[in-house]
């Protein structure tokens, strides 16, 4: 008789291995985007673009993030989440290797593209994976640290770029980053071979119970929200809104800060240990406001990082080169980055653990949305207002959300780190 076997079970002797290597993915995942804002400033320079056109290639890797949400995750229900990370982190790089083929305007979109399909698997079936495979009274505590190693590829790759791009140019720092890339995604689909084989059992099994006793259909909302993994749908959906303008912010604001540096003199060698700093902040965000959440209110944590959010993007634009700029940024990651935490844990109690991976796919999808508009939309702002006009929108925009917040529920939260 076939037994059923669970992700959990395929993965029961070996949780924290995956979380690492799924940290591991995360460093480059995170890191390949953080090392593209860096880069941008050079790709300007080097082809003449304005900040529209400049905004435009980070929107072009974001809706293709975006794109890829939903299918990832449906894919990972068909063929298993290991080998969707694996394949999705290679394409990823391998789509960065082609930044060396680039030479005008237009390639260079196409290849932002492409590596944005690969990029877009990570997120949501990476998380799913760990919520699996970690039984609940640690699974909190499992997607935060999944999600702070994320910020430590934001720590590091602008730092490693920064002095790659001085040395070798912005092609190939790309091509050194994809190249290192593809090895680790094909070291980590060698290490969970077996699990990739216990997937395919699994799913098979599925797929024949499902065609053995199919459901009927239901056109109703709330059975189609189910469908998706949704059980918990007004609270799936304030997270959903306040995480899209926590997104366009911090998109923008990562987007236009090295044209920032670089208008008020910073060289170009330091610009990728300050972006690097800036990261270190957020990645401390991450962290110390997951912890806060055990002892304070989930909307007092998020009111005051959205309020200082606010508050850094209006100050940022006046700054000076100088000692206060290692300690503004940090700060300013800080914040920028801080509510994150808060809405991945208070999210995981509104998707069913059956159905995570499309679930958590659909948020990631609005979330993603977001970036993909913000840098194009703003770039047009700081084309018609100037580069401060960017920043004082960003804040603007936040400012909107904060009424929402008061609707969130703690209790969600309390379930979640339970």
């Amino acid at each position: 008789m076939e037994r059923s076997e669970s992700p959990r079970e395929e993965l029961r002797d070996s949780p924290r291995i995956q979380l690492w290597w799924c940290n591991v993915l995360h460093i480059f995942n995170d890191g390949y985007l953080a090392s593209l804002a860096l880069l941008l400033p050079f790709i300007a320079a080097d082809l003449g673009l304005n900040y529209t056109q400049s905004g435009l290639i980070k929107t072009a890797s974001s809706v293709a993030i975006t794109s890829a949400q939903i299918p990832a995750g449906l894919l990972a229900e068909r063929i298993g989440e290991v080998l969707v990370l694996g394949l999705g982190t290679a394409w990823f790089g391998l789509s960065y290797m082609a930044m060396l083929l680039v030479a005008g305007y237009p390639l260079l979109l196409l290849v932002a593209l492409a590596a944005g399909t690969g990029g877009g698997a990570y997120h949501p079936v990476g998380t799913a994976l760990i919520a699996n495979i970690f039984p609940p009274s640690r699974s909190g505590a499992a997607i935060g640290a999944l999600n702070t190693f994320g910020d430590v590829g934001k720590v590091v790759f602008p730092a490693l770029t920064g002095m790659l791009v001085v040395a070798v140019g912005w092609r190939w720092s790309f091509a050194v980053q994809g190249a290192a890339g593809i090895a680790v995604a094909l070291c980590y689909l060698f290490f969970f071979r077996r699990e990739i084989g216990a997937a395919r059992r699994r799913i098979a099994l599925r797929a024949k119970r499902e065609k053995a006793h199919p459901q009927a259909g239901n056109r109703t909302l709330r059975n189609w929200m189910v469908g998706w993994g949704i059980c918990a749908p007004r609270q799936f959906a304030l997270y959903s809104v306040i995480g899209f303008l926590d997104v366009a912010v911090r998109t923008a604001a990562t987007a236009f800060l090295g044209f920032v540096l670089i208008g008020i003199g910073v060289e170009q060698g330091a610009l990728g240990w300050l972006l690097s700093l800036t990261f270190f902040g957020g990645a401390c965000g991450k962290l110390l406001c997951g912890i806060l959440i055990r002892w304070w209110a989930s909307k007092s944590i998020i009111l005051c990082t959205e309020l200082l959010m606010i508050l850094g993007c209006l100050a940022l634009p006046q700054i000076s080169a100088g000692w206060q700029l290692f300690i503004f940024l940090p700060l300013f990651g800080f914040v920028l980055n801080g509510t994150s935490s808060v809405i991945y844990i208070g999210l995981a109690p509104t998707i069913a653990p059956q159905e995570r991976s499309r679930g958590y796919a659909l948020y990631y999808t609005l979330n993603f949305f977001s970036s993909a508009l913000a840098p194009y939309i703003f770039g047009l702002v700081g084309d018609a207002l100037g580069l401060e006009a960017i920043f004082f929108g960003a804040g603007a925009l936040m400012a909107l959300g904060l009424p929402l917040v008061f609707l969130l529920r703690d209790i969600e939260l309390e379930s979640a780190t339970s």
